[in-house]
């Protein structure tokens, strides 16, 4: 298997494309042209840390999105509760949120954070100033995931996952199934520095859990809470992770 998987990663040069504009209600009608296409890449995970009593927030977090806007890109929005000392109290924020956001400023020997902060696959990031920021931070990431070599498949369905890969060993990474609300939500402020402004939120995290670790080698594990999730209108993505703000080396959405 791992053999195969070998050849299979290193025969294609370039990207496969894929039509990425087809409109449900356009399966059978829908017209391809050049401006739908775009190169099939391997996953890449943008988490956005962001809070609605930033002020940075309000003008750069749409920025970030802009970017996002594509299938090969999963972003994923984690609420800090940082500004919420002020008049307003963050609607979606957790302390577990901070704590991933410290993980990564632990991780990278700072001292302090800030928001919003956008952090591609674990290993780069940036403040989404500008469009073009957040796409060369997407370019960084995957620039080093094919500097890593490493060739890893994760795949799962409702009940279990399966990650299929040729290296036989590998540092302990973490399998997270991470629980989000793929609704856009648009926020109005209604007090503190931000009053009355919208701040807009894209798959909000609701829940992270663990479901097993990897050491290399190909693994199948059952898939904790995804029913349940759907049952809440959640949406899911898997995760192969370094623990403590490391590298993520695989993804794959439900």
């Amino acid at each position: 298997m791992a053999t195969i998987i070998r050849k299979i990663f290193h025969r294609k040069r370039k990207p496969p494309l894929a039509c990425s504009e087809i409109p449900l209600e356009e399966l059978d009608s829908h017209v391809h042209t050049d401006a739908c296409f775009l190169p099939v890449e391997p996953l890449t995970v943008a988490e956005i840390f962001q809070s609605q009593g930033c002020k940075a927030c309000i003008k750069n977090v749409p920025r970030i999105h802009e970017a996002g806007v594509n299938p090969n890109i999963a972003l994923l929005t984690f609420n800090v509760t940082y500004f919420d000392k002020a008049e307003w109290s963050d609607t979606f924020a957790a302390k577990s949120w901070d704590a991933r956001q410290r993980g990564y400023v632990v991780r990278w020997g700072r001292k302090s954070v800030f928001t919003p902060e956008v952090v591609v696959d674990g290993v780069v990031d940036g403040t989404g100033t500008n469009e073009g920021e957040t796409t060369g931070l997407i370019e960084q990431a995957r620039t080093i995931r094919r500097e890593r070599g490493w060739n890893i498949l994760l795949d799962a369905n409702d009940t279990e996952l399966r990650i299929d890969s040729d290296r036989a060993e590998s540092p302990v990474h973490e399998i997270l199934v991470i629980f989000y609300d793929p609704a856009v939500q648009n926020v109005k402020i209604g007090k503190g520095v931000t009053k009355g402004k919208k701040l807009a939120h894209r798959n909000v995290v609701k829940r992270i859990v663990k479901a097993g670790v990897w050491e290399g080698g190909n693994l199948t594990l059952p898939l904790p809470d995804v029913p349940e999730a759907r049952g809440q209108g959640w949406a899911a993505l898997l995760i192969v992770q370094e623990p403590q703000g490391g590298p993520i080396v695989a993804a794959h959405t439900l």
